[in-house]
């Protein structure tokens, strides 16, 4: 038996005690979808540098992931089967916005299972040697700096020491979270793909491209002027209820700046994480947004010790603020006490993919996956 089988097997047995996750797949090894195993991608000597594949560039992959790969006289030629129905990934290539620095063998192993979990798990990676797909994302967008040509580190803002993040790698400090949508809890995690992945629900799930900046699957409006809508914000209000946003119910002031000052939620928060701020703040950060300044005695900063309270020391919305205070006053921050970090290796529960459904149980944690 290879090594290959031998790995799939495994998981196969420990994914069958867990009725909620489905059996690892790879459409690569089914003969209804490969009528000719291994030859469609390797051959003779292959190309050089590569593993005898019959190409080494983007355009390998794309000549099966591509709509023209869907006819029958296409999938005879690439030696498909007659179940194939490959994602097209090459149109996602020509949006706007795209994953161009990135080859597909640095996010994806064509020899690894594909691991199905089902809603409430936190993604597994489709690349072997990581275990999560965030820890894929975070060896090129972490300390690495997307392999030195991105100088931020984006590891930095999710780690559980900081006072506010999302929460990727472990879980976030919040308790008073009202506006979040059921089956979301303040226990559940997440996944980079929950925001940045294709703009169409109906094509490739992933970030390969997308129309909307960012490689963001929802609108997301980045900068002041923009007149609130159910649209303008649809990434944010996914997860966070919008009427009990516009209601004031989290924070005392949310309507005025996001209806009547037409603030973006960008302006005000970082959707990663704050290093010095509850609730995602981000004024406190070596680099705040534009059109935030400091106030006329110099300081740009927010401070807050609780839930829907803080103090305010800028200049925004043509408005001086030195200080204003929301919510009944604040005391000097005191940062919440830091939530263990995930150990290596260890599970995570996500929110699910899907739209949330009322009454949906709350997550529990996937099964053991073979190391690979």
């Amino acid at each position: 038996m290879s090594k290959l089988s031998f790995l799939t097997l495994v998981a196969s047995l420990a994914l069958l005690a867990r009725p909620a996750a489905a059996l690892p797949t790879n459409a690569h090894f089914d003969p209804t979808k490969f009528a000719k195993p291994c030859s469609p991608c390797h051959q003779g000597h292959g190309a050089p540098g590569t593993p005898r594949l019959t190409g080494g560039t983007r355009d390998f992959c794309l000549k099966c992931h591509e709509s023209a790969s869907r006819s029958a006289p296409r999938k005879a030629f690439l030696g498909l089967g007659a179940a194939a129905n490959p994602q097209d990934i090459r149109t996602e290539f020509t949006k706007p916005v795209t994953h161009s620095r990135a080859t597909c063998f640095e996010c994806h192993s064509a020899h690894a299972p594909r691991v199905i979990v089902a809603a409430g798990f936190q993604a597994v990676s489709p690349k072997r040697s990581f275990r999560f797909e965030a820890d894929l994302c975070l060896s090129c967008h972490g300390s690495r700096g997307a392999q030195g040509a991105d100088p931020h580190d984006l590891s930095k803002l999710f780690v559980a020491t900081n006072p506010s993040f999302h929460p990727v790698l472990a879980g976030g400090h919040g308790t008073s979270l009202p506006s979040l949508r059921s089956p979301y809890s303040a226990a559940s995690l997440m996944n980079c793909t929950d925001c940045h992945t294709n703009d169409d629900p109906s094509g490739p799930r992933g970030p390969h491209g997308s129309r909307v900046l960012r490689l963001l699957g929802r609108n997301y409006a980045l900068t002041d002027g923009q007149v609130e809508t159910a649209a303008t914000y649809a990434l944010c209000y996914g997860c966070h209820d919008r009427d009990s946003i516009l209601s004031d119910a989290s924070f005392s002031a949310h309507r005025k700046h996001v209806v009547d000052e037409r603030a973006s939620c960008a302006t005000c928060h970082n959707p990663h994480g704050a290093t010095s701020s509850r609730a995602l703040v981000r004024f406190n950060e070596p680099v705040p947004t534009s059109g935030v300044t400091a106030s006329s005695s110099g300081r740009l900063e927010f401070v807050s010790s609780a839930p829907g309270r803080g103090t305010c020391f800028l200049t925004c919305h043509g408005k001086n603020h030195d200080p204003l205070t929301y919510g009944g006053g604040a005391a000097p921050m005191a940062r919440p006490r830091p939530a263990p970090a995930v150990p290596s290796g260890s599970q995570r529960v996500a929110p699910p993919r899907a739209a949330p459904v009322q009454g949906r149980p709350e997550p529990v944690r996937p099964p053991d996956l073979p190391k690979q």
